[in-house]
């Protein structure tokens, strides 16, 4: 069909046509790729359509990337003469680079990418995409875009690891973040880049900081109108106290948001104030089995089976901790029940920590034989998904298991002699 669209734009003749069949066909056909994309990008460049050059830059990278050729990627950004067409090459050059988890490379197109987008910031150009106001610039808008993007991507390195060290990063970008936001007169972009600003502070142990960011987060939401806002705004308050040390600042801020849940009746935002609640009933066992029944109705009206099943893990654990094992079984097996009807790895090392949960109640319970049957089927889930630290539990409830039914079985035998 895409090769009929060509025949057919060649025929007319109509060369913008001739640019997007090009480009499908080099979609569909990895081998002849290169080629299509090539002329699509020849035929942008006659027309002068930077945005079109942009797209034929990413599709040749795309095509490099399946066909292996990483090192040709790096050779594209050489190819493009204008800044704007540079910036687009490497924005899909960090796409590829990122796809091949080749984070480090992304990162450094990310920021040339931004760097332009910088400089092309000045610029007085007139606004003509997506109906922007007449005030607002399109390279503002494409910087807008850029900003964002490294935004996610930084903020995704991090929270894996990968920038470990460098969270300071972060918080600058995300300032950047919050600078145009007040640019554009964009009070929900503001609202976002405080909370991920305050989110970024609390971090680094920076927690007035963090406070600040949150409370402004609060203001806009509240200004919005905007519930979940409010309710997110908080809960980040409620973690700052905690992480101060304040646990009756964050039981107020917790509390409201649980009133602005039942304000507004939203299940779902019930049932998460209750989850910040019941960590601050720790040790209080009564009060944090109470918030948990109530959870689970929420979760069951919800029809919402993985958060029911989490619930039931909980409240066994709760059983475990106040030494009522026989209770604790029970909630554990309805949690795996639960847990039956959810695919995914998730699940299934919920599953796994089940089983774990059991092995541990029957042990202590006294029936070490199964107890083991228990503690192999969670080192078959630890392994089947190559948790080590899972594994390492596994095999040390087994030693337990195994060395005190020895112990058992030779007391008993010394009863009878």
């Amino acid at each position: 069909h895409h090769q009929r669209q060509l025949e057919i734009a060649e025929e007319l003749p109509d060369r913008s046509a001739q640019g997007r069949a090009s480009s499908n066909l080099g979609k569909l056909n990895c081998n002849s790729a290169m080629k299509f994309h090539k002329a699509h990008l020849s035929v942008a460049q006659e027309l002068g359509d930077y945005a079109a050059q942009g797209r034929a830059y990413g599709n040749m990278g795309n095509a490099y990337h399946a066909l292996g050729l990483y090192d040709q990627l790096q050779s594209l950004v050489f190819q493009v003469n204008d800044r704007q067409s540079q910036a687009s090459t490497h924005g899909n050059l960090a796409v590829a680079y990122q796809a091949l988890g080749a984070h480090d490379r992304a990162l450094q197109h990310y920021l040339h990418h931004l760097t332009i987008a910088r400089e092309l910031r000045d610029t007085q150009s007139e606004a003509r995409a997506l109906g922007m106001p007449c005030h607002i610039t399109s390279n503002t808008l494409f910087w807008l875009l850029c900003a964002t993007t490294l935004v996610i991507l930084i903020t995704a390195l991090v929270n894996t690891g990968m920038l470990s060290g460098q969270k300071k990063t972060t918080t600058l970008y995300y300032e950047q973040d919050l600078a145009l936001a007040k640019d554009l007169h964009d009070k929900l972009s503001q609202a976002k880049a405080y909370c991920n600003l305050g989110l970024a502070h609390k971090a680094l142990g920076e927690y007035n900081k963090a406070e600040e960011c949150q409370r402004y987060l609060l203001s806009l939401a509240q200004a919005l109108e905007n519930s979940q806002a409010v309710f997110r705004a908080f809960g980040n308050l409620g973690d700052v106290c905690v992480s101060r040390g304040d646990l009756a600042g964050a039981v107020k801020f917790y509390q409201q948001q649980l009133s602005l849940a039942q304000k507004v009746k939203d299940l779902k935002m019930e049932a998460d104030a209750y989850s910040s609640l019941v960590h601050m009933a720790l040790g209080d066992y009564s009060t944090t089995f109470q918030c948990y029944q109530t959870q689970l109705g929420l979760a069951q009206e919800l029809r919402d089976a993985r958060l029911e099943a989490r619930v039931h893990g909980n409240m066994g654990i709760t059983k475990m901790n106040m030494g009522v094992f026989e209770e604790a079984i029970g909630y554990f097996e309805q949690q795996l029940a639960m847990l039956q009807q959810l695919s995914g790895t998730e699940s299934m090392l919920d599953r796994g920590r089940a089983y774990g949960n059991l092995a541990d109640c029957y042990s202590a319970l006294g029936d070490y034989d199964e107890a083991t049957q228990y503690y192999e089927k969670y080192l078959t889930v630890a392994q089947s998904l190559n948790h080590v630290k899972d594994q390492e539990k596994a095999y040390r409830g087994l030693g337990n298991a195994h060395r005190s039914g020895h112990r058992d079985t030779i007391n008993s035998v010394f009863k009878c002699g």
